[in-house]
């Protein structure tokens, strides 16, 4: 589940910072704390949907479409222009989701830099975020490519049909 992250403005803050004042609901303070828990748990959420992306990918995903390919080659036998063809999809694809992999690595790791919990839930938003839809897109263009026996998770097609 990709989440949504959005800032509030000025304007509307100072409004509801007055308007919960005004009548004793919530301090400034305690206004403030809600917030930085909110960030704090965007941040959380998609740091271990990042985690468990990467996991995935590296551990189970890549693996299997590496032996795909590499089954592929050895039956191919006599050459011919569509598994040639499949062949070179499914490389093209794995060069992609690697690269991918790589980069949302790296993002995810430098997300604790970011400072504060506002400064982090925005770095997830406009940094992590995209690049787990970036890995996301070859894989799932992997899955239709890669024979069913192969791939190490049920498929969306398994999911919405099959259950």
């Amino acid at each position: 589940m990709i989440w949504h992250f959005k800032t509030p403005k000025k304007e509307a803050w100072d409004k509801a910072v007055e308007l919960f004042g005004k009548y004793k609901v919530f301090s400034k303070a305690e206004l403030e704390s809600r917030v930085e828990i909110k960030y704090e748990n965007y941040a959380k959420a998609i740091n271990i949907e990042a985690k468990t992306m990467i996991d995935m990918a590296s551990k189970q995903i890549l693996p299997a479409v590496i032996g795909y390919t590499i089954l592929a080659v050895k039956g191919a036998g006599a050459p011919t222009t569509v598994q040639t063809d499949l062949l070179n999809d499914v490389s093209k694809l794995l060069e992609e989701a690697k690269a991918a992999l790589v980069t949302l690595e790296e993002v995810t790791d430098k997300a604790a830099e970011a400072g504060d919990m506002a400064a982090e839930a925005r770095y997830f938003h406009e940094s992590v975020v995209p690049a787990m839809a970036a890995l996301r897109t070859p894989v799932d263009k992997l899955e239709v490519l890669v024979d069913k026996k192969v791939w190490p998770m049920p498929s969306y097609s398994d999911l919405l049909f099959e259950v």
